[in-house]
């Protein structure tokens, strides 16, 4: 996808509501129009789309297209980002309409009368189908079979719990899992009796053909589920989701797939990947404000999912209630589904695309300059098909606590320690070749001793 083919604001964030400056402020912040002393997206670069009849960008490695899209977040200048893989940095657009809708909120509550025509101010109740229609079109996925959650742990709580299973029914998962997606299944495990299997997943990953082995010489007849990350936490490996869920299908085997750290990061297609329920949790890559998350269930197994969180509509299967019966969990921050809903626009504009491109670029550089450094241990995968923007390392005789620390002593770079040796460097569109660059001169001094 060239520049000229950023793609455009959807229409209906366009759209006006009842509450006229609200509309105004979220209006102006999406098209890049609310001044940065608004906490609104920063002036335009030259010969950006609509900057005045101007052509669109000369070139997406134009070093001020980046420089324009890091002025969006409020992370000092001075400083670099690179522990996405915890939780993302909202773009001021999303600051603003989360800032905004609760102001309003707070400004109007006495006009609040509950009318479906009117605007909400609590989330939990309603149906809230743009929003899921527009959270549906990133991966691929009708309105309907998407479900507005808190984050990932939760989706996978509703998937693990919801299934029918019987004691002695197998589940596959893997050693790579987030606690949150492990959990679970070992409550299940533990008060109901089923089988938890943990198929161990070689460190570094030589290839996704070993991993689809794994996968296929574990199921037994009785395997009912497998669970998978797409991209996995502590390693960043992008497990080859599309070959596993085939090998499921083959077997009449129910596939989850967390995505926690994929939606934002990668292009996701739940219809190519042909899985029956994926969850994430767009407060990481995806940039919106945590108490977010998105779970998507094929609408022929949804009926095979009850509901374990219960409120009015638990029991609502009518085909065009889709999976709102598991968004039934009380009052929430209706401020926070506009926030998704800017992460959502803000995403767009940039374009999926280029996203990827870039921050897969930058991870390459990061990876191949590791690489050429003595001492230097990569654990994340070098396989072109399994790596991803996460990279995780570590030099010989430093820990992982110390290589943070230095990285952030000498130039303010903010990366993740693991345990042992290891941190966790998770590039996204905010970082740029400079703190590549930068980063590699600090191991390899560090490496030099």
């Amino acid at each position: 996808m060239t520049n000229a083919e950023s793609s455009p604001l959807p229409q209906d964030a366009k759209k006006p509501v009842t509450m006229p400056r609200r509309s105004f402020v979220r209006g102006m912040t999406m098209l890049g129009l609310w001044p940065l002393t608004q906490a609104g997206l920063a002036s335009e670069p030259a010969g950006a789309p609509g900057a005045g009849g101007a052509p669109a960008w000369v070139g997406e490695d134009d070093p001020a297209y980046w420089a324009w899209v890091r002025q969006q977040f409020c992370i000092p200048l001075d400083e670099a980002y690179f522990n996405t893989g915890t939780l993302g940095a909202c773009p001021r657009p999303v600051l603003d309409a989360v800032f905004d809708s609760m102001r309003e909120m707070e400004k109007t509550i006495a006009q609040y009368d509950y009318r479906p025509e009117h605007p909400e101010y609590i989330a939990g109740y309603r149906a809230q189908e743009e929003l899921r229609k527009k959270a549906g079109g990133i991966l691929n996925a009708s309105a309907g079979e998407i479900a507005l959650v808190q984050n990932a742990t939760m989706g996978i709580n509703f998937i693990a719990h919801g299934l029918e299973l019987k004691p002695g029914d197998e589940v596959l998962i893997t050693d790579q899992e987030h606690p949150g997606a492990m959990g679970p299944w070992d409550l299940r495990a533990k008060r109901q009796g089923i089988v938890v299997k943990k198929l161990v997943i070689p460190v570094p990953t030589p290839d996704p053909q070993t991993i689809v082995q794994i996968f296929a010489d574990a199921i037994g007849p009785r395997t009912k589920a497998i669970a998978v990350p797409h991209v996995s936490s502590r390693y960043g490996i992008v497990m080859p989701v599309r070959e596993i869920c085939d090998v499921g299908r083959a077997r009449a085997v129910f596939t989850l797939v967390d995505g926690a750290q994929a939606v934002g990061q990668l292009r996701v297609d739940v219809k190519k990947i042909g899985c029956d329920a994926y969850a994430c949790s767009p407060h990481k890559w995806l940039l919106a404000p945590p108490g977010n998350g998105l779970l998507y269930v094929r609408e022929d197994r949804e009926k095979d999912i009850w509901a374990t969180l219960a409120s009015a509509h638990w029991d609502d299967y009518k085909p065009e209630s889709g999976l709102f019966r598991l968004m039934q969990y009380g009052t929430a921050n209706e401020a926070l589904l506009d926030g998704l809903n800017a992460a959502l626009d803000f995403y767009a504009r940039i374009g999926p695309e280029k996203i990827e491109r870039r921050t897969l670029g930058l991870a390459g550089r990061l990876r191949d300059g590791l690489q050429k450094i003595k001492g230097v241990t990569i654990s994340s995968p070098i396989h072109p098909a399994l790596a991803g923007a996460i990279v995780t390392y570590g030099v010989a005789g430093v820990t992982g606590l110390q290589l943070q620390d230095e990285l952030w002593n000498r130039k303010k770079y903010r990366v993740r320690a693991q345990s042992g040796p290891l941190v966790r460097q998770s590039v996204h569109l905010y970082n740029s070749p400079d703190e590549i660059a930068g980063t590699l001169e600090v191991v390899n001094s560090l490496a030099a001793g």
